[in-house]
């Protein structure tokens, strides 16, 4: 009887230890990366940036699309990865010198963002600048470009306003090849990236077709 009573108590208690353990791996998930959700005192309903969002940069007339898919990868988004690409970029960057002028394909941004207020994010994208070489299978890298900046999104996320700078390396300062530069090297080119404004795209309704005529009218 003394053994079964010692045995429904640490079953008791094993039970408590799983309970308190998943009251707390819930909280920490849902703010994991992020050390402003960590710190806040303040109540906030998370907008969740998932999603499809395009823009028209610059301005009109002389403009060109952008679209940028955002994927959540927490429940709330506290961390996010994107993907952006633009209808027209120039993969020289308008330098006419090689060995920029010898780019004929500039790869997507990809990147990773992290909460760091109620509506805004911290970002770091890549991308890279590649040149066709003849009896190569594989395109020779020429640049990496890396952008770091602030996007800040609506109370709704359903448009958002990214500013940021524009850094250039090249190849040879990716000495141990893992794909970005170096933490020692300084780029060849560092400037401001243009502000640009997007908004989510909503569900729309379907169009609807005109009313075919009888026959013979």
């Amino acid at each position: 009887m003394a053994k079964k009573r010692k045995s429904e108590r640490n079953i008791a208690l094993l039970a408590i230890i799983v309970i308190t353990a998943v009251l707390l791996i819930i909280p920490w998930s849902l703010n994991a990366g992020s050390s402003w959700a960590q710190d806040s005192e303040e109540p906030w309903k998370y907008c969740n940036p998932g999603g499809v969002f395009t823009g028209i940069h610059p301005p009109m007339p002389w403009a060109y699309i952008i679209t940028e898919t955002i994927i959540p990868t927490d429940p709330v988004g506290n961390t996010i990865t994107f993907i952006w690409k633009a209808d027209n970029s120039d993969p020289t960057l308008g330098d006419p010198n090689p060995p920029l002028s010898e780019v004929d394909h500039m790869t997507d941004f990809v990147g990773n963002g992290i909460r760091t207020g109620p509506n805004t994010w911290d970002y770091t994208g890549v991308a890279y600048g590649t040149k066709k070489v003849e009896e190569q299978p594989n395109p020779e890298i020429v640049y990496i470009a890396v952008v770091r900046g602030t996007v800040t999104y609506a109370d709704d996320c359903n448009s958002k306003e990214s500013q940021g700078m524009f850094a250039l390396y090249l190849p040879e300062q990716d000495v141990d090849g893992d794909g970005f530069p170096d933490e020692d090297q300084t780029p060849v080119y560092c400037g401001p990236s243009a502000t640009i404004k997007m908004t989510r795209l909503p569900m729309v309704p379907p169009c609807v077709p005109p009313p075919t005529p009888p026959e013979g009218e």
